[in-house]
């Protein structure tokens, strides 16, 4: 597993967002550390939700602006990344248990969690193959 620092956000980033997130770092608003990602606002001509998690070894970003609407990282990104890095924060791994998460299925009723879970294995193959694979 790879650890967050400033040339992983630079290199994922690139060099003109990284500079620009570096400014963007007093526009982080919100900063929620989930069990396995990292949630932020960044205020920029609107308020932009930011997500960062690991996927596999790699940083992934995901931000609500247009440039990271189009799948890169942004400047968002990076000023999450770097606020996280200034308080002695990261972004936990992906394997980590998810006890808000679990809690939260527990509280459903299970009419809720057959539709939930009926819906995505309808469009997320893989995950159609695992349910007819479970014996229950």
């Amino acid at each position: 597993m790879q650890t967050l620092t400033q040339a992983l956000l630079r290199h994922h980033a690139g060099a003109k967002s990284y500079w620009r997130g570096l400014a963007y770092r007093g526009a982080v608003v919100e900063l929620v550390i989930r069990s396995r990602h990292v949630d932020g606002v960044v205020v920029g001509a609107d308020p932009y939700r930011v997500s960062l998690t690991w996927r596999d070894t790699h940083l992934a970003g995901t931000c609500s602006c247009p440039y990271g609407t189009q799948g890169f990282f942004c400047k968002h990104c990076v000023a999450v990344g770097l606020v996280l890095l200034e308080r002695g924060l990261t972004v936990p791994p992906p394997d980590a248990e998810d006890e808000e998460l679990r809690d939260r299925l527990a509280a459903l009723d299970h009419a809720t969690l057959v539709e939930l879970l009926y819906d995505r294995a309808c469009a997320d193959r893989a995950l159609y193959d695992e349910v007819m694979r479970v014996r229950g």
